[in-house]
């Protein structure tokens, strides 16, 4: 059977082979996502994950976010030999869209960092997730001189990336030293939303790994798809300093905030050229500008002068083919 056939078998066993099926937005994964539709009224979200999407590790965190309390969509029905899942369909209301149609900042970004602090409180058995580990993260930050330096740049030598590698293994090794969590790697306004029954409830978490508990928060307040009133940040920081007590110092949550920007970059560069997943594009030049706002500490100097030479500031900005992405 081809994936065609094999995805209505699924749908004609579990009840919805007659549903209406509405594409609902792409993200940065091979994953799609659809919302199914019966003349009862009753819908469904259905994840298409083919190979080498793991929806096994999707039902996974699943379980163990319920387990800690957190809201996240009820699985309905899986084929995970497959890829096919079936999923609660939470609506609508993103924070983005919410953000968008004049809810409250203060409020939203509130919410979700208390349910970052409801996780950590109730963090599920570490064991059971991989490690975000120094050779992740070092992996994850070589996405830059890899696709934005070959693509973009023109291709750097092999000393520019032994440099760079060289300058990040003790910055990571800094960020290895910080208390530890379940942490989510995507919790961004794109992936929290107000469910029907008003908890805030948590997508796109597959990701899940054993690794800086500030990462999420982070995360959230340093995000690239929306900039965060710079008194809110510190205020929101302050509040899980003070539920968690922890004590990590600026310093270093720019540092967090530092390795995920470099590998966005990264990570953009590549939905483009290989994925030609266009909208990510737009969002490089202001990535970049955090970033750079987050060199401006002494553990940052080898970082500033490895840009200058390799990539100056006009060519973080004159990217040549920003003009070809209208999606």
């Amino acid at each position: 059977m081809n994936r065609s056939e094999l995805l209505g078998d699924f749908l004609k066993k579990n009840g919805w082979e007659t549903a209406v099926r509405v594409p609902l937005a792409a993200d940065a994964s091979f994953r799609t996502y659809e919302r199914l539709c019966l003349a009862t009224g009753q819908t469904a979200i259905l994840m298409n994950a083919p190979a080498p999407e793991n929806p096994a590790q999707f039902v996974l965190i699943d379980n163990l976010l319920q387990q800690a309390g957190i809201r996240v969509p009820r699985i309905l029905a899986t084929d995970l030999e497959n890829g096919f899942l079936l999923l609660e369909d939470l609506g609508e209301k993103t924070f983005s869209y919410l953000l968008d149609h004049g809810e409250s900042p203060d409020k939203l970004y509130r919410q979700a960092i208390e349910t970052l602090i409801q996780l950590q409180q109730n963090c599920p058995p570490l064991h059971q997730l991989p490690l975000y580990d120094a050779d992740k993260m070092i992996e994850e930050v070589l996405l830059l001189p890899d696709w934005f330096g070959h693509h973009v740049v023109g291709g750097l030598s092999p000393q520019a990336r032994e440099d760079f590698i060289s300058l990040w293994y003790p910055l990571i090794q800094r960020i290895q030293r910080l208390p530890q969590s379940m942490v989510l790697l995507d919790y961004h306004v794109d992936n929290l939303m107000i469910a029907p029954d008003g908890l805030c409830a948590v997508l796109d978490f597959q990701d899940a790994r054993q690794g800086p508990a500030l990462y999420d928060v982070m995360s959230l307040l340093a995000d690239q798809r929306r900039l965060v009133d710079p008194t809110l940040k510190k205020q929101l920081l302050h509040f899980y300093q003070q539920a968690m007590k922890d004590t990590t110092s600026l310093e270093d949550v720019s540092l967090l905030a530092l390795q995920r920007h470099t590998k966005v970059i990264g990570i953009f560069t590549r939905l483009f050229v290989r994925d030609n997943k266009k909208k990510y594009l737009h969002f490089i030049p202001f990535v970049w500008s955090l970033l750079e706002s987050e060199l401006n500490t002494p553990l940052t100097t080898s970082y500033r002068a490895w840009l200058e030479c390799w990539i100056p500031k006009e060519k973080r900005r004159s990217i040549p083919f920003i003009g070809d992405a209208h999606d």
